[in-house]
């Protein structure tokens, strides 16, 4: 039986967001032949946690309940793999909990979706889940997926980014060079937070000033693009990896404001449902040569970053101009994306299935690699005086 560890919550502002993403996951996953899911809730203090409490999305009502009733446990490296052990030893009896053959991190954002924890997975040496640490750290960070993605040949709307320290010392300069560069209406967004978090938009410099006050309350380098006067969000959902991949279905999410909200992914009625319970309309009404050059800057996009699993790109349609830009990556996407792939005839649990071996290919690519030299060089070296 293979040991599956869910890794959800974390540190983020999209903490919950993760938890409902993972509750949706792991009720599929308990389907899997041959898988034993293994939750490890990782808390807002970043405590790892352990149990068959995490095994109920109701439960997550009340977090102090949840840490209570749960394990605490930390991750070290075996001689096969990992396993998770209790965080205090304990004096007697058993310390190992479960060992961990396998990975699925499914924590949105900071700490989970940035190449930290997979770069952790990577130390494991164990197999995992989704995109590789410099997939996540590229995509997680919208400025360097944007100059990735230009140098690459990918369409992507016009911007300019700055560090918060830098607003601080001379903002006047910095409204200038954007409003120089960009002109009205622009959109404001941290460089490394997802779901919509710290974006607005501005009209005027006002507005500008504000959007960036706000911006910056959750990241140290801001992104500023110009704002499409007429646009449409489409969304499409890329699965597997450099090998063997595959596209689903495109959406096109439905909102009252400017933007697609935090409140409109999340809050709206059937909030528990995560991103399955927001409005769109799928499969999105598009002609056939917008729907071909969307599945192929998807491609394009997925391919020269490496990613891997599931993942879900938005992209903006220029109303004028009829141009599609990649606006975002998603490589832990809200709920995964299930919607996509059922609307695209995969189930939830077969989606989940191909991103498995998806995870299991990239590992095995991995291991084929030469890492290290098996020659010992000091063994042939006069070592005396080395140390000073």
């Amino acid at each position: 039986m293979i040991q599956l560890g869910i890794f959800f919550g974390g540190t983020s502002v999209e903490h919950e967001v993760s938890v409902i993403t993972a509750q949706q996951a792991i009720a599929q996953l308990k389907k899997l032949p041959g898988y034993n899911v293994v939750p490890i809730y990782i808390s807002k203090d970043n405590h790892w946690y352990t149990g068959d409490y995490l095994h109920e999305v109701e439960h997550f009502k009340s977090l102090p309940t949840v840490i209570e009733k749960s394990q605490r446990v930390s991750m070290i490296k075996t001689d096969k793999g990992a396993c998770l052990i209790k965080n205090p030893l304990a004096t007697r009896g058993q310390n190992i909990i479960s060992a961990i053959d396998m990975a699925f991190p499914m924590i949105h954002g900071t700490g989970g979706e940035d190449g930290n924890l997979q770069g952790f997975l990577e130390h494991m040496q164990i197999p995992y889940v989704g995109c590789n640490v410099l997939a996540a750290s590229m995509t997680m960070d919208k400025i360097a997926s944007k100059l990735f993605l230009q140098s690459a040949g990918v369409r992507v709307v016009d911007g300019d980014w700055f560090y918060t320290h830098d607003w601080m010392t001379y903002p006047g300069a910095i409204l200038d060079d954007l409003e120089k560069k960009l002109g009205y209406p622009m959109i404001v967004k941290p460089a490394d937070i997802g779901s919509s978090v710290g974006i607005k938009t501005a009209k005027n410099r006002k507005a500008l000033m504000e959007a960036i006050d706000f911006a910056k309350q959750f990241t140290t380098r801001v992104l500023v693009e110009k704002m499409l006067d007429d646009m449409r969000e489409i969304n499409i959902s890329v699965l597997g990896d450099c090998e063997k991949l595959q596209l689903s279905v495109c959406e096109e999410p439905l909102t009252d404001s400017d933007i697609l909200t935090y409140e409109d992914k999340y809050m709206s009625e059937g909030g528990s449902k995560g991103m399955s319970a927001s409005k769109r309309q799928i499969p999105a009404d598009l002609s056939e040569p917008l729907l071909k050059e969307i599945r192929e800057m998807a491609t394009v996009a997925f391919t020269a970053l490496e990613c891997s699993g599931v993942i879900r790109i938005d992209f903006m349609i220029d109303n004028y101009t009829g141009k599609p830009y990649i606006n975002e990556f998603n490589t832990v996407p809200g709920s995964l994306a299930f919607y996509l792939w059922e609307a695209t005839g995969l189930s939830f649990l077969d989606m989940l299935s191909e991103a498995i071996e998806a995870g299991y290919r990239t590992f095995r690519r991995k291991n084929g690699i030469l890492r290290s030299n098996h020659l010992n060089l000091l063994s042939k070296k006069d070592l005396k005086g080395l140390k000073k």
